[in-house]
């Protein structure tokens, strides 16, 4: 970050969404056109002649950024698989607050 750089980052994301953010709220028709199509998304007229123009921004992003697949992306690469999952951490999953695994019935024990 010497002399004024940026983070790699900033430069290679937060920049972008900013950019697009100032276009939609500025109403800057030229550079919202050219970050759709740079993009290749289809917005519908609905949403850019919206008088909000948070609708026009959600629905770019909505395509551009689907926060969807991100999570689903996430959740299949960093969660553990239950069948991978240690016995211990079962027991602390199933019991809440006060209660012990032993004060179970034994049907849900068994799931353990």
């Amino acid at each position: 970050q010497s002399k004024g750089k940026k983070p790699l980052f900033v430069q290679l994301v937060l920049d972008n969404i900013w950019s697009l953010y100032e276009a939609v709220m500025k109403r800057d028709k030229e550079k919202i056109e050219k970050i759709v199509t740079s993009l290749g998304l289809k917005i519908g007229a609905r949403e850019s002649r919206h008088a909000d123009p948070k609708v026009h921004l959600n629905a770019i992003c909505s395509q551009w950024l689907p926060i969807s697949d991100a999570v689903l992306s996430m959740v299949c690469n960093k969660l553990p698989s239950p069948l991978d999952i240690a016995a211990e951490r079962v027991e602390k999953l199933m019991c809440v607050g006060a209660r012990t695994f032993d004060s179970l019935p034994p049907e849900t024990q068994e799931l353990k």
